[in-house]
């Protein structure tokens, strides 16, 4: 699972963050198994550009229908190839979007859920 978790402002989240690093590892506090879970921390308008209609609609797709291959996707979308791959390799380095190899064809798939954390 994926989480994602919107803050106001990443230098205070940082800051708060760093304090928990240093008391973990002085063994002032555990590890809370919660908090060390995969999460993408953004704020307001990170949030917007990495969940553009755009990328929605792409990870929709994606995760309805059996994609071949990249190409394929792009053109059901209406989209350019390279805007396509471009919007891939995005959320591919977030860890929203898998790619495997078949055939010498690249298919991104899903595999995990992604939560909202700021509002749960």
């Amino acid at each position: 699972m994926v989480r994602i978790m919107i803050v106001e402002d990443m230098k205070k989240y940082t800051k708060e963050t760093d304090k928990y690093v240093e008391d973990v590892l002085a063994e002032r506090v555990p590890i809370d198994k919660e908090r060390a879970k995969h999460t993408i921390v953004v704020t307001p308008e990170g949030f917007a550009r990495l969940f553009s209609p755009e990328k929605v609609r792409l990870m929709l797709r994606i995760r309805k229908n059996k994609i071949t291959n990249i190409y394929q996707l792009a053109k059901e979308l209406g989209r350019k190839y390279e805007a396509v791959h471009r919007d891939i390799t995005y959320l591919e380095g977030f860890n929203l979007i898998k790619i495997k190899t078949k055939d010498n064809k690249k298919i991104p798939y899903l595999d995990e859920k992604i939560t909202l954390t700021s509002f749960a």
